[in-house]
């Protein structure tokens, strides 16, 4: 590593509270970015956050200290909305201070935005692949454009498509956030619909459902205080859920929803267990406390 250099005092990490991925939870996480360099989507709550890179001097302080509790990992998460859109120079500088504080590391994983992937070049990927990036994980949210662009989410489905293509050519794994409410009542049928066939098309490896949150002080906010949003129901975002899983033709994928049904959580992985999975959201169909649900829909008991 290079002589060490001069820098304000570093923390391991910036806030109280981190935010990981489900797939990430054992993970080391080390904090390379703070907030998003798109930073407009409508229901972000982190768009309110000032958008900051740590310098590579931080990031070497904090991977020194990330060494001390991590003892054993072997996957390293960074921390950052999007890392993936930093400067190429950069993100070796980061990979380097993996190198040097957690030798034992071997695999690392970040999010990403999919104008980041096109911005970079195939041999910039490869050479990220190389030094141990296996996953992507991706804020997609929603297949259909007219949920994307009624969020400002900055994502045309077409540069989407070919930024998967892309992903699996140069053989990057690569998972997908989804928001079950995202096009509020209005566009749920969309909403399903051009998702299915989205992930049909793009094959990730996983899939994590969420539920659509209205977050306080968020431009969204003041679409659903002004009309322009109504948000859907606890038992319509059951069915966007059931309805999406009844349409995915997947290939090798893990589909969890840990949010949307409350106390309960869906994991499978597909195709194999898609079936099961449905039927396992057809057997109950009212949760104590809760709105009633079709039974079509259902929720499946926590697994440990």
């Amino acid at each position: 590593m290079p002589e060490e250099q001069a820098f304000k005092q570093v923390y391991l990490f910036s806030r109280d509270e981190i935010y990981l991925p489900i797939w990430e939870e054992e993970s080391a996480p080390l904090e390379v970015q703070l907030g998003c360099s798109w930073h407009r989507c409508k229901f972000c709550d982190f768009a309110n956050d000032p958008y900051h890179v740590f310098s590579l001097a931080e990031v070497e302080a904090k991977a020194q200290m990330l060494a001390s509790i991590s003892e054993g990992k072997t996957r390293v998460f960074l921390l950052g909305e999007n890392p993936l859109s930093l400067p190429q120079e950069h993100l070796r500088g980061i990979f380097d201070a993996i190198d040097y504080w957690l030798p034992q590391v071997n695999q690392v994983a970040m999010y990403a935005r999919f104008d980041d992937v096109m911005r970079k070049t195939d041999a910039e990927l490869g050479e990220l692949k190389e030094r141990g990036l296996v996953e992507l994980h991706v804020g997609l949210e929603s297949g259909s454009q007219r949920v994307l662009d009624l969020m400002d989410k900055g994502i045309a489905v077409p540069s989407a498509l070919r930024a998967c293509e892309r992903l699996h050519r140069i053989g990057l794994d690569f998972s997908f956030t989804m928001m079950a409410g995202a096009g509020g009542v209005a566009l749920s049928d969309d909403h399903v619909r051009e998702s299915v066939m989205f992930l049909n098309s793009a094959q990730p490896k996983r899939v994590w459902i969420t539920g659509m949150l209205v977050w306080k002080g968020t431009p969204l906010a003041e679409m659903v205080r002004d009309g322009r949003f109504t948000p859907c129901t606890f038992n319509q975002r059951l069915v966007e859920v059931f309805n999406m899983v009844a349409g995915l033709r997947l290939d090798d994928c893990t589909f969890v929803d840990s949010t949307v049904m409350g106390q309960y959580t869906i994991k499978g992985h597909l195709p194999e267990q898609r079936d099961g999975m449905l039927a396992a959201m057809r057997q109950v169909y009212a949760m104590p406390g809760g709105d009633e649900v079709s039974p079509e829909v259902s929720r499946t008991p926590q697994a440990g």
